[in-house]
């Protein structure tokens, strides 16, 4: 390929700059010996003679001044190249932290002020499924994340906070039922693949109740929309969401919480990161403070 030889066209064009191959070997900080074992190689892959030696130095063949013609976009390139290296290496890039639709919606909008200012970057918000969030995290694209899952991966994860799930419903409920009694009210839950779904459906068989046993009649796909599905419901439909979700809603009386005796709905938030860093460290300090 011919990347192998643009090291050879570079030190073609110190010889030419300087004159000389002692000359170009000082300025390329490589022996005498190697500069002209490179336009050695560089000469047979071109089939030409470049240079022609003479008393007081080298000058270019007709061949090596056709391609000194060549050799010159490549040296205007290399120009153009390392200064958009440079400002590469001196753009302020964003921060990116990933999370789950929930806590992406619910629970960071206010902590991203306080992490912004804290180092000083712009973040950018990202919301995926816990997975897409963890490939994401391990392919370094995601700089770290906030999700409900680990796995047994080379991954950092911390504890964060707890989230708690509660029954709510659209119209008055006891403060507390019985598992059981769920299969007595319509029920509109979340998605198979959803990650809350698999989490209640996990809880719900510890304490041997099967999932299929409610009556489902409606299936969403986030929590914004399982919140406003039961909201304008005619009929009385209950659901099982995050508390922080429809805080608001229970203070005004708009929506009603129940808990289930004995059963514990609350789940661990985790942080999620691949490699430490000053901003990671900085955000994690303040977090643990």
């Amino acid at each position: 390929m011919l990347t192998k030889y643009l090291d050879k066209i570079y030190t073609f064009l110190i010889i030419n700059q300087e004159s000389s191959f002692s000359k170009a070997s000082k300025v390329l900080g490589i022996s005498q010996p190697a500069v002209t074992q490179q336009i050695r190689i560089l000469e047979n892959f071109l089939g030409v003679n470049l240079f022609e030696r003479k008393k007081n130095g080298v000058m270019l063949t007709k061949e090596g001044q056709n391609f000194l013609k060549i050799a010159k976009e490549f040296q205007n390139f290399l120009k153009d190249f390392e200064v958009k290296i440079d400002k590469f290496k001196h753009l302020d890039m964003p921060f990116v932290i990933g999370a789950s639709p929930t806590i992406g919606s619910y629970n960071l909008p206010e902590c991203i002020k306080y992490y912004k200012n804290l180092i000083n970057k712009d973040i950018n918000l990202v919301i995926k499924s816990n997975d897409e969030l963890l490939k994401d995290v391990k392919n370094s694209t995601i700089d770290m994340a906030f999700v409900t899952k680990k796995k047994d991966d080379e991954l950092n994860y911390i504890d964060w906070i707890e989230d708690e799930l509660v029954v709510f419903s659209n119209k008055p409920l006891p403060t507390s039922i019985y598992l059981e009694d769920l299969s007595k009210y319509n029920i509109i839950c979340r998605e198979p693949n959803s990650s809350t779904r698999d989490f209640i459906k996990k809880t719900f068989k510890k304490y041997n109740f099967d999932c299929d046993r409610l009556n489902i009649v409606s299936i969403v796909h986030n929590s914004t929309a399982l919140k406003f599905t039961v909201l304008n419901a005619q009929e009385q439909v209950v659901s099982i969401i995050s508390k922080m979700v429809i805080k608001d809603e229970l203070k005004e009386k708009k929506l009603y919480s129940a808990k289930i005796k004995g059963v514990d709905l609350k789940r661990k938030i985790y942080i999620v990161y691949k490699n430490p860093s000053k901003d990671i460290n900085a955000i994690l300090n303040f977090i643990q403070s």
